[in-house]
């Protein structure tokens, strides 16, 4: 009995072992084929090379050891890979269903790149074409992505840019991507030195790959109809000295054909004298800003037209200003992010609460006279008696109390006026009074 146990076991190892030999062979047939396939829909500019390739889980992957990628200029390097199978039996394109990389690297003249880890899903390959620009070529597109231990240099920058870990998804030609990152810098050392970074970064409805088409070959970028949503938290930026905090960056905008609708607030902000046109706070007696910042609009493309619904800035040691109006030849939905220097004015009004901003710049200007705050607070007083005009007489009344009342400023010129015009109107007033008709200023209190 124990004879014919061990005959039997003996026999089923031989044929395992038979079919295991067989099994491995196919294998590696089906992994050179595979390959083979693969290097044919790179193309022949291509340079694909490996230390070692073994098929994965029943020869439906490739693993390789010290992959080199080259085509052109540009160099891909891994210390393993892990690739799905190339599918090309439905079309021309190539697709992958599955890519991992651990220790890969990526250098071209834009820049490199290295990831400690990185895996990709759904893969399409970009199609060899004589005008890769040309209508229905495919181009990369990527349906997942994530990585670890991300760390970058941005030559057009000069600037190195890290992540502990980041993820994308619907990286493709018109698509709108979803992104979002841990523990972000990016540090410039060129004049002048510039340190950012977050404790995440959340982007979503940004079309991620036409973004990158733009910044590398500087084809036009093409806003599609879509809301994008941005989320930034614990922010900072630094130079040779502290430059800017933030608690939390939010902004939400919806694209239609005919406008551009905005929505974004900066919570816990704060900016120091080192803040280009924030150079006045120390003679003020700030060490810096700190409030919070609401910007609601929405542009017109066609026309240029800005209507600003609310542009707020909150600073509980300084006051509250509370902005909106019509604007014209704007440039950008973001006042946020652009000065927009050749703005039109139509018209704009302005409320200011104070929180201790007025007397503090009072004490200055006395201070640069050479008066006591006292005398000049007096003076000011006179010139609420005796102002003629009634939007300076109720000017100069707040001023001599400003933690009382509310100051409303409203701004409509008989004409469109560009911005920085109305801007030199308003400083030029002691001098000029005639400029308040000009400029179609009126100045109430409540």
């Amino acid at each position: 009995m124990k004879k014919n146990v061990l005959v039997t076991v003996s026999g089923i190892a031989i044929l395992g072992g038979i079919a295991w030999f067989g099994a491995h062979h196919a294998e590696h047939v089906m992994v050179d084929k595979g390959i083979e396939r693969f290097k044919q829909a790179l193309g022949p500019d291509v340079s694909f090379t490996y230390t070692r390739a073994k098929p994965g889980l029943l020869g439906r992957s490739v693993r390789f050891s010290g992959l080199v990628f080259r085509q052109g200029s540009e160099t891909m390097t891994a210390d393993e890979a892990e690739l799905t199978k190339p599918d090309t039996q439905d079309s021309e394109v190539t697709r992958i269903h599955h890519l991992s990389f651990r220790n890969f690297q990526l250098a071209d003249p834009a820049g490199s790149l290295h990831l400690k880890t990185m895996e990709m899903d759904d893969l399409a390959l970009p199609t060899k074409a004589e005008d890769p620009t040309a209508p229905g070529v495919q181009t990369l597109s990527i349906g997942h992505a994530q990585a670890t231990g991300l760390h970058g240099f941005v030559s057009a920058l000069q600037s190195d840019i890290s992540a502990d870990t980041a993820s994308m998804d619907d990286f493709g030609a018109n698509e709108t991507s979803h992104l979002q990152a841990r523990n972000v810098q990016l540090s410039t050392d060129v004049a002048p030195p510039r340190h950012v970074r977050a404790d995440s970064i959340v982007v979503d409805g940004v079309a991620l790959a036409d973004l990158y088409k733009t910044l590398t070959t500087g084809a036009p970028y093409t806003a599609h109809p879509s809301t994008r949503d941005i989320t930034i938290d614990q922010l900072s930026m630094d130079g040779t000295a502290p430059l800017m905090r933030a608690k939390r960056v939010l902004s939400h905008a919806t694209h239609t054909e005919a406008t551009e609708q905005e929505v974004s607030s900066i919570q816990g902000l704060e900016l120091w004298p080192t803040v280009p046109n924030m150079g006045w706070m120390p003679s003020l007696g700030y060490d810096r800003f700190v409030g919070n910042v609401v910007l609601n609009d929405t542009y017109t493309p066609k026309t240029g037209a800005l209507h600003v619904e609310t542009f707020s800035i909150d600073s509980a040691n300084m006051g509250r200003l509370h902005m909106h109006g019509e604007l014209g030849q704007a440039t950008s939905a973001s006042m946020l992010v652009d000065s927009n220097a050749d703005l039109q004015v139509i018209s704009m009004a302005f409320d200011y609460i104070d929180h201790g901003l007025v007397p503090r710049a009072l004490g200055a200007i006395a201070t640069a006279r050479g008066l006591p705050p006292q005398g000049f607070l007096a003076y000011v007083q006179a010139q609420s008696a005796t102002a003629q005009n009634p939007a300076f007489a109720s000017f100069f009344h707040w001023l001599a109390n400003p933690g009382k009342q509310t100051l409303s400023i409203g701004i409509k010129p008989e004409q469109p006026m560009p911005l920085m015009l109305v801007v030199a109107s308003l400083g030029s007033l002691a001098s000029m009074p005639e400029q308040a008709q000009k400029i179609g200023l009126t100045v109430q209190t409540h």
